[in-house]
């Protein structure tokens, strides 16, 4: 195995070169946009869920798009459906690595152990051929050997594992000059893969490994200028694997393609981000197209229709004023308003921008929009069509 600190060099002009040119003009860079702040949060939160499921489906999870569409459209709750429970999970230790993870901060083993545990609660171990995504020993390195499901990377020895744990954590919280970060953060992933220190859940927790190194190294990813770079990896996951695999060769040739690939990743999520960000897009493109189809497929009527075409195209924040109904319905009295406001709320089709607030925004979770928003997204490539295949 090659030593740790002996990081390749891409030379001057190559694609991975300029890849980390572009990212690192990102770093510090203000999000802005025409989009108003609730409105892209909102879509930003839906996209982290779809690519959390993405990363439970390379770990085996079957659930398509259009089945995790249906659950939560349906409620079903995470604590009765194990699929919903490890993507919940995942969501969980985002949150986690958010609240323990900022510039500067060291990843400890305590953070990692800790991410485990949140990644695999309540889930049932895996043993043998039962398939279970949970951990006979949480939070615990492994103590026996382990491979990877579809990959030829071969995994470390389980009694060096430790000691392989603590070096990785120098090489990542070591001081770097800036053009080295994003080589370190692509090559972490791999060397985590390698040492797969736990009995289950390694690649849910080496993707959010990569997402902790982000946070560390000042990329903007709370504030949504990344999103959670699982995406990076769960578009294909063959060609993951095989990425793994030329990473596995420890040549430079190797390593460095494997690098090109996971930054050129990111760089496909920032343009994602620029679109949520530009309204005009936005409205054209997605929200009034979802709309137009949830009333095409009578999920939602056509007063209700015309309201929320009114907040998504007319309404200069994008949200909803009982007085606007005037002007949208022609319906004065404040007493009807409202009636027809608590419906929609009732429908989950809107909700207060506070509690107990009367300003509403579009609500795209929990009722039908949510349906044809994924279904959207997908044919617009901002999801891999992949996670809707068994």
């Amino acid at each position: 195995m090659r030593d740790i600190k002996d990081i390749p060099q891409p030379s001057f002009g190559s694609d991975l070169n300029t890849a980390i040119v572009e990212l690192e003009k990102l770093r510090d860079k203000p999000l802005r946009g025409s989009t108003p702040p609730h409105a892209f949060y909102e879509l930003k939160h839906i996209f982290q869920t779809l690519e959390s499921l993405g990363s439970s489906r390379i770990e085996g999870n079957r659930t398509t798009v259009s089945e995790f569409a249906e659950k939560i459209i349906e409620n079903i709750a995470s604590e009765t459906d194990e699929s919903m429970m490890e993507i919940n999970n995942i969501d969980k230790a985002i949150t986690f690595l958010e609240k323990n993870v900022s510039v500067g901060t060291p990843i400890t083993e305590e953070i990692l152990c800790n991410a485990h545990k949140i990644l695999v609660e309540g889930l049932t171990p895996s043993n043998g051929d039962n398939g279970g995504e949970g951990s006979r020993t949480p939070g615990q390195y492994r103590k026996g050997p382990v491979s990877i499901m579809g990959s030829k990377v071969t995994t470390s020895n389980h009694l060096v594992v430790p000691e392989l744990i603590q070096e990785l954590l120098v090489f990542i919280n070591d001081d770097y000059a800036t053009q080295y970060h994003l080589l370190v953060m692509a090559l972490a992933h791999h060397r985590m893969t390698v040492i797969h220190p736990f009995d289950n859940g390694n690649g849910r927790l080496v993707r959010l490994l990569t997402y902790a190194q982000l946070l560390q190294q000042g990329f903007s990813v709370k504030s949504g200028r990344i999103l959670n770079p699982t995406a990076v990896f769960c578009d294909n996951r063959e060609q993951y694997y095989d990425m793994l695999s030329q990473a596995d060769t420890w040549t430079d040739e190797g390593l460095l393609s494997w690098c090109r690939y996971v930054l050129e990743g990111l760089e496909r999520e920032i343009q994602k981000i620029d679109h949520l960000l530009n309204r005009d897009y936005l409205e054209s493109e997605i929200l009034s197209v979802v709309l137009d189809r949830a009333k095409r497929n009578q999920y939602i009527t056509e007063q209700e229709h015309k309201i929320l075409y009114f907040v998504v195209n007319v309404s200069e924040d994008m949200l909803l004023r009982s007085a606007d109904l005037v002007d949208v319905l022609g319906v004065e009295q404040p007493v009807a308003r409202t009636r027809i406001i608590n419906r929609m709320i009732e429908k989950k089709l809107i909700r207060p921008l506070e509690d107990g607030g009367r300003i509403y925004k579009v609500s795209y979770t929990g009722n039908y929009l949510f349906r044809e928003l994924t279904q959207l997204l997908i044919e617009k490539n901002f999801v891999p069509e992949s996670l809707n295949k068994n």
